[in-house]
């Protein structure tokens, strides 16, 4: 039976488990104890073990796991232990170190975080419309020929299926204007009840359940607007990373250049001395030497501003920037897997769900959406019944005794502008603003599914790239070796050799950034199809360090002793 190593057997985020958002303060705790050194000196291979120890505990705080495999290579059951052995755990500072530095502290995600808190209160705001209102009133005419005071108490809200109830006590003392006799009450005051229901405007739907409504799907987009800041700094964060990485390989290919011209600087001094070589040999050397230098130089200064550039993601315990130590930088590239497929059609409708952009302008149509009702509504006329019942008690306050009996009122009010302009106009603008999103989120699959393609097409490649470039540079390092023994047999002069050098150089260089540019392809796949970013680096960090020649991997070549160039028989 067949045994699988999944390269990016990946788990998706969850959208709908970021409006609750799923890096609460525990899980960030976790992250703070498991993704950072604990001082800015600690080295990584002792953060790597902690990372490793608490890794599945901090996904399981982080988000829902739901573990597909796109990216499969087969491995025999015999091969299984070789392949453990294999794959150990590079040394240095790791993409999965960068993200996780990211998720826990990066301002921008920090800032995505308090959107699904801004939409919660919006959404509690909107609620505030069916607050139960208390209500007090106290009035008097203390001077005057009508003298008299009036309170009132009473409670009152606004009824989810659009209605208007209110019940309260009154009293009302003294003498009153005739035209207001009813301010009087009984000597024991007053008991009222109203109630107004709309029958057809502002029945089924009104301003106020549309803001409800409104502000929850503005709560639930704020997962996806969290996944796409996720995303989005992940994207950075990663090409950050693999810049650092290559820049830092660079230099030491420019230092290993540097170092060919001074140990042949003292082999030319005692040629000079013993005079196998002319003097202008030397003088030449020390040029290369100067120039070579310079270099270095260049080199350390992209290496140095790509370190700053990471501090950026790279976090400490408190969330201040830190500045990665040389000796973090990893001594290869991980593995490069050339053999990875990904079948676009199966894998376009899962990036569709799992993309954020797709989930954020649907709830966007879903929000015009309830505007349009909204407006639809607004065309009906205004019809509502209207009851109110009222009993005075006590003895009575005036001779007249006309408050006695129980009052009820019932009836109809009704309201219409005949034009209905504003529920025409909004109904025209609200179905304009849908189409446009209709469109919107064509575009936006289109593009998804054109990111995806693009990707997989530019993964594919730079794995070629990347075996021609090792081919090439192995061509160069044969052929340099040569041509050194040449020199050093007096066969090839100086001039000739550092052109090889130099070309050499050049093709060491080239397929670093062939390395580079794999992971980078690697990345933009996994995060064109919406995939976990922690979960991915986790996996390419698991990966076992590259074999290919390069940086600090140049492999001696031994060339017989007839095949050296230039050589008279």
């Amino acid at each position: 039976m067949a045994a699988y190593v999944s390269l990016v057997g990946v788990s998706h985020l969850q959208s709908d488990s970021f409006a609750d958002d799923p890096w609460s303060n525990q899980s960030q705790q976790e992250l703070t104890e498991t993704a950072m050194p604990t001082s800015d000196r600690q080295t990584f291979a002792a953060f790597l073990q902690m990372v490793e120890s608490d890794s599945l505990h901090a996904d399981e705080a982080i988000r829902t796991v739901e573990p597909t495999a796109l990216f499969v290579q087969e491995v025999s059951q015999d091969d299984d232990s070789q392949a453990a052995e294999a794959r150990e755990q590079p040394s240095g500072l790791t993409l999965a170190d960068v993200v996780a530095s990211l998720y826990r502290s990066y301002p921008e995600i920090e800032q995505a975080r308090e959107i699904n808190v801004i939409a919660s209160g919006e959404r509690v705001s909107a609620y505030g419309a069916y607050d139960t209102k208390f209500q007090a009133e106290s009035l008097s005419e203390p001077t005057g020929f009508y003298e008299n005071y009036r309170n009132s108490l009473g409670l009152a809200r606004q009824l989810w299926w659009g209605g208007y109830l209110s019940a309260g006590y009154r009293i009302g003392r003294g003498e009153f204007q005739p035209w207001y006799g009813e301010r009087a009450t009984h000597e024991a005051g007053e008991g009222k009840l109203t109630w107004i229901q709309p029958l057809l405007r502002g029945r089924a739907l009104d301003a106020e359940r549309v803001a409800v409504f409104q502000a929850s799907l503005a709560r639930a987009a704020a997962g996806p607007q969290l996944l796409q800041q996720i995303l989005a700094s992940s994207r950075d964060a990663t090409i950050a990373y693999w810049g650092w990485v290559t820049s830092g390989a660079v230099l030491e290919a420019q230092q290993e250049l540097l170092a060919l011209a001074e140990v042949r600087s003292k082999q030319i001094t005692a040629g000079v001395e013993a005079g196998k070589f002319k003097r202008v040999d030397l003088i030449f050397n020390e040029q290369l030497i100067a120039e070579r230098k310079a270099e270095v130089l260049k080199a350390e200064q992209k290496y140095r501003s790509s370190s700053i550039k990471l501090s950026l993601y790279l976090r400490d315990s408190t969330g201040n920037p830190l500045v990665p130590e040389d000796e973090w930088l990893p001594h290869q590239f991980p593995s490069i897997q050339s053999d990875l497929q990904v079948n676009l059609q199966n894998e376009l409708v899962s990036a569709f769900s799992r993309r954020p952009e797709p989930q954020i302008l649907n709830f966007q149509l879903q929000q015009v959406h309830w505007d349009r009702r909204l407006a639809c509504n607004d065309m009906l006329p205004t019809l509502d019944f209207v009851s109110q019942a009222s009993q005075d008690v006590g003895p009575p306050a005036s001779s007249k005794d006309d408050k006695g009996d129980f009052e009820l009122v019932i009836g109809i009010q009704s309201e219409v502008p005949i034009q209905r302009r504003k529920a025409r106009g909004k109904i025209q603008s609200t179905s304009a603003k849908m189409r446009q999103l209709n469109e919107k989120i064509r575009l936006v699959r289109d593009k998804i599914a054109t990111e995806i393609a693009i990707a997989n097409n530019r993964l594919n490649l730079s794995a070629q790239v990347v075996e021609q470039r090792e081919t090439a540079f192995r061509s160069a390092l044969d052929t340099l070796t040569r041509y050194r023994i040449g020199f050093e047999q007096g066969y090839i002069d100086l001039i000739y050799l550092n052109l090889l050098e130099t070309k050499a150089n050049e093709t060491e260089i080239k397929l670093v950034e062939a390395q580079q540019d794999w992971f980078l392809a690697l990345s933009e796949l996994q995060l064109s199809l919406g995939l976990d970013p922690l979960e991915q680096a986790m996996i390419i960090a698991s990966l076992p360090e590259s074999e290919l020649v390069g940086p600090g991997n140049v492999p001696e070549i031994t060339i017989e002793d007839d095949d050296v160039p230039g050589k008279r028989d």
